[in-house]
């Protein structure tokens, strides 16, 4: 898979949900994947623009990747293995077939991690939710994973899609009313599509 970098913008975020956008950050998962999430820095930068973090804790994270590189490195493994199973169950999900037993080790075991690094919280206002006790330079995936718990029906739900366009692959809720959305967005892939179609249409008449 090619690492490349990329400055994260409105238009990467068309998942739908926080859990779905960060299975995006590989663009081209059908043909020729490239990541987008570079360094350990990337992922938080993710992080924050996505709304996962917050700015103090992104300029926290920053600090202790810095004073320990390698627990930083370690904590980008995990957090695109994280990535590659939940890319993995989204796509049975999709493709209607059982999810691969690595890919479901990998989030009942960070799940676990999840479960002994958090607590759980009750507030009138607020509701019910986790709070992330010394999570560390896990803190990311940690937020993923329990964003992808929530879920919930959305998970089983016709209104999660993949995108229609080559080389994409990308996931999202599909919210519009209507329910028949096909491309991530229009503008790219849709359009790409549309073109295809028409210089198609226009060689055949030659």
């Amino acid at each position: 898979m090619q690492i490349e970098s990329h400055e994260f913008r409105e238009a990467d975020l068309i998942g739908g949900h926080p859990a779905i956008d960060f299975v995006n950050t590989v663009t081209g998962w059908d043909v020729r994947p490239r990541d987008w999430i570079l360094d350990y820095a990337a992922l938080v930068d993710w992080a924050l623009f996505s709304g996962l973090l917050g700015r103090m804790e992104a300029d926290r994270l920053r600090d202790l990747a810095a004073s320990s590189p390698r627990r930083a490195a370690v904590a980008l493994k995990e957090a695109k293995t994280l990535r590659a199973a939940l890319h993995g169950l989204l796509t049975a999900r999709i493709d209607g077939t059982p999810p691969r037993a690595n890919d479901l080790e990998v989030i009942r075991r960070m799940w676990q991690k999840l479960c002994r690094h958090s607590e759980l919280v009750i507030d009138s206002a607020s509701g019910i939710g986790t709070r992330e006790v010394e999570a560390g330079l896990a803190l990311v995936s940690m937020r993923v994973l329990d964003a992808f718990v929530r879920l919930g029906e959305d998970f089983a739900s016709p209104r999660l899609k993949r995108c229609a366009g080559v080389n994409c692959g990308w996931f999202f809720l599909d919210r519009s009313k209507p329910g028949r959305r096909r491309w991530c967005d229009m503008a790219t892939c849709g359009n790409a599509d549309k073109n295809a179609r028409h210089h198609g249409k226009r060689s055949s008449r030659k």
